[in-house]
């Protein structure tokens, strides 16, 4: 049966656009209405990244046809048309110090239920918190990426692995503070990810496969993440402009630790 494939790849494809944690919503479906484990909720939930990995390389293709012609002529600086190579390189790179030691502590940590669910939600909430302090009037867009820029980022998208802190929110928010305009936030964000899916893809492939949970769930949840995100990518992101979606995740953070204080 992968009825539930089809919901996970359909709220991945439209959630990870906006700036309310696609992996931490996923997550509290799958642990709290499907009885996934964590274990299989992360893994299954990074796996379906793959699909809106393949919408962005579609919707931004010709961005990332200019990255790769200018390849040949990259020097390791941030001078002319090199700056957003090795942005997205080091980036990449400390996204994986980060996010890979977190990711193995979530994975192999026994959590009571509830427990996991309530520190989604505090990651939601934080989430939120982060998204309202912030404005999008900045000055800076895609030439003006330095090497401060790839640190902040790539611990900020490091630390999305962890259910409930949104990617793009986060990755955003960061580049809000930066100084960035919020239109070039966007585009930096999402291109930034691509690499990153990939790479983490590749990596838990190698380390333990796709995750157990049978090929067609895994086929279709793919197959609809990516159909989803590729119908949905330019209007949710103009949506996510104009639009507080703090609210909405802290709401939903606020939902999601109600099973932990009737826990504890």
């Amino acid at each position: 049966m992968v009825l539930d494939a089809i919901l996970f790849g359909i709220i991945q494809g439209i959630f990870e656009w906006l700036p309310i944690s696609s992996q931490g919503n996923l997550v509290l479906l799958m642990v709290s209405m499907f009885g996934y484990s964590v274990g299989e909720a992360i893994s299954y939930s990074i796996f379906l990244h793959t699909g809106t990995m393949l919408a962005a390389l579609v919707y931004f293709r010709k961005d990332i046809l200019s990255i790769l012609r200018s390849l040949p002529g990259y020097r390791v600086n941030y001078k002319e048309n090199n700056g957003m190579i090795s942005f997205l390189v080091l980036a990449t790179i400390i996204t994986g110090l980060v996010g890979f030691p977190i990711y193995m502590y979530l994975k192999t940590t026994t959590f009571v239920g509830e427990v996991f669910i309530g520190l989604v939600g505090m990651a939601l909430i934080f989430t939120g918190l982060i998204q309202k302090t912030v404005k999008g009037s900045g000055k800076n867009g895609l030439k003006n990426l330095n090497l401060k820029d790839s640190v902040l980022l790539g611990i900020a998208q490091g630390l999305s692995v962890i259910p409930g802190i949104s990617r793009s929110g986060i990755t955003v928010s960061s580049l809000l503070f930066r100084n960035y305009d919020s239109s070039s936030a966007l585009k930096i964000s999402f291109l930034m990810s691509i690499p990153a899916i990939l790479i983490a893809e590749i990596g838990l492939g190698v380390m333990g496969g796709i995750p157990s949970l049978g090929i067609d769930k895994i086929i279709t949840g793919l197959l609809f993440s990516f159909v989803f995100g590729m119908l949905t990518i330019h209007v949710l992101i103009k949506i996510a402009k104009k639009y507080a979606f703090w609210k909405f995740c802290i709401i939903l953070g606020i939902i999601a630790l109600i099973p932990l204080v009737f826990y504890l």
